[in-house]
């Protein structure tokens, strides 16, 4: 009778142990199934970021460059000519930039701006916290404003790793709420007919898996506005979202047609 509460016993506890194994293995593989899917969702939005650089790239065009351009509005009350300096420090750090030379101020009736910024032999950075006086409910108030340009040029796929690094910084000092702007730049010898305008304009776009809003030529300049669901954000203008623009511009000086590609817009006048 013994014999036989001991076997039941011993019985009971393999089953014990198998039900546990069972449940680990279980286990494991959601585990491992989750850390697939994780890498195949960061998979996937990097190589929608990678797909604006490269659909640029893929264009051919020649003395190639790519920016960076950050601005945000840094909500956090007073700040001192020290916390202004820190806040340009722990930027520049974000990006590997050594800061060798001192922070510039210029400081005027309502308004100060302090700088660092560095010239490389092939990037260009400048990183900014401005201060302003505004009017708020008739009171008087200090708006502060960061704003980051970073310009890379040969290597432009790298401006997607920089655009990542700033972002994380900017998450860390709480800043969520910013305008990102990235473009491209590149150029072919001589004057493209506008059908070789066209074909450089619907091969970006169809990388990009969008869709064009509307284009216009006036003069020298062929300018094309898109939209593609890759980006999460958008500008609506004319009724329609957009967040691609692309121009393609002939300089008769230097005798080549310059190619810009941004997102969502240019930031410069024609």
């Amino acid at each position: 009778m013994e014999k036989t509460k001991t076997l039941n016993i011993s019985s009971r506890v393999k089953q014990l142990l198998s039900l546990r194994r069972t449940k680990v293995t279980v286990y494991m593989a959601v585990v491992l199934w989750l850390a697939v899917a994780t890498q195949v969702a960061v998979n996937s939005l990097f190589k929608e970021n990678f797909k604006i650089t490269e659909a640029f790239v893929n264009t051919n065009t020649e003395e190639t460059q790519s920016s960076i351009e950050i601005v945000a509005e840094y909500d956090k009350g007073f700040l001192s000519e020290t916390d202004k300096e820190d806040v340009l420090k722990y930027l520049a750090n974000a990006i590997g930039l050594k800061v060798d030379q001192e922070i510039t101020a210029q400081i005027e009736d309502g308004r100060s701006e302090y700088s660092i910024s560095k010239q490389a032999k092939s990037a260009m950075t400048e990183i900014k916290v401005i201060s302003m006086e505004q009017e708020v409910e008739a009171a008087i108030e200090i708006k502060h404003y960061i704003m980051i340009r970073l310009s890379i040029s040969q290597s432009i796929e790298s401006i997607d790793k920089y655009k990542k690094m700033l972002e994380g910084a900017l998450k860390d000092l709480e800043i969520n709420d910013y305008q990102t702007t990235l473009q491209y730049t590149g150029s072919y010898e001589g004057v493209l007919t506008l059908e070789e305008k066209d074909k450089i304009v619907n091969q970006i776009v169809k990388e990009l898996q969008g869709k064009i809003a509307y284009k216009y030529e006036k003069d020298e300049l062929f300018t094309v506005y898109a939209y593609t669901g890759l980006l999460k954000e958008y500008i609506v203008t004319a009724g329609s979202k957009v967040n691609i623009q692309i121009a393609i511009a002939y300089d008769d000086l230097l005798n080549k047609t310059k190619v810009y590609l941004a997102t969502p817009t240019l930031n410069q006048d024609w």
